[in-house]
């Protein structure tokens, strides 16, 4: 799965970062993790980097996996948590509607 360089610059500024190959591979990963799990559960759009929501719940898995050590971890879980559970059950978003 392809993550374009202005979709990395964003999510990388949620974790409050500078480029560097290190953190950007790391990134990378998490991010495709994540819309690995969007996709397990139904969501079609899972990779759709204009989509407002998709963006969010990426943003808050990043912050989650990638601040394990964080004090917002568990606030960017839940987050993820629900954005997820709320696309999943929306006719736009899941392979049902």
């Amino acid at each position: 799965m392809a993550v374009t360089q202005a979709y990395l610059n964003k999510l990388r500024r949620a974790v409050r970062r500078r480029p560097d190959i290190d953190t950007d591979a790391e990134l990378i990963d998490i991010i495709n993790e994540c819309r690995l799990d969007l996709a397990r559960v139904g969501i079609v759009k899972a990779e759709d980097e204009t989509d407002s929501l998709i963006l969010g719940a990426v943003r808050c898995y990043v912050r989650w996996k990638f601040g394990l050590n964080s004090d917002d971890a568990e606030r960017n879980r839940l987050g993820y948590e629900q954005l997820k559970d709320d696309m999943r059950n929306s006719v736009l978003y899941n392979t049902e509607g």
